[in-house]
């Protein structure tokens, strides 16, 4: 059990919900501001916005209360996924409000969001991870 005066060796939660939520709001408050001017389109540069995750892990990585590297990295990338989710989430809520869908282009509008959904999760953990690592490797003495 960790006391008050422990370093936390379990995973920092807060840390993995609250460091990409911060970072999503910028992105979400752009595509509803520029969707609601008539643009809904906008939500297709969603791939660029996984960018977002670069910044997530280095983030997490730099707030985790965490001893240990490896957790610090793991909190890093379940941030990451974490935004991809929100993202992939407003990505399937905006694509509803583009052209109606017919019947027959329903099936790949699914397709393509949950494609969209689970890239973002993938490569969201992937960036995190990658520049907490190397956040990690910088903090280390040689």
């Amino acid at each position: 059990m960790n006391t008050p005066s422990s370093p936390p060796t379990g995973l920092d939660f807060r840390n993995i919900l609250e460091t990409p939520l911060r970072q999503f709001v910028p992105w979400l408050a752009a595509v509803l501001l520029v969707t609601f001017a008539g643009y809904p389109g906008v939500v297709c540069v969603t791939p660029m916005a996984w960018l977002i995750a670069l910044q997530v892990g280095n983030i997490a990585v730099r707030r985790s209360r965490n001893v240990s590297s490896a957790s610090r990295k793991l909190e890093a990338a379940l941030a990451g996924a974490f935004l991809g989710l929100l993202q992939g989430i407003l990505f399937a809520v905006i694509i509803t409000q583009l052209e109606p869908i017919s019947a027959d282009e329903q099936a790949r509008s699914t397709v393509l969001t949950l494609g969209m959904t689970l890239a973002g999760i993938v490569l969201g953990a992937l960036l995190s991870f990658i520049t907490a690592y190397f956040s990690e490797q910088r903090r280390q003495p040689r």
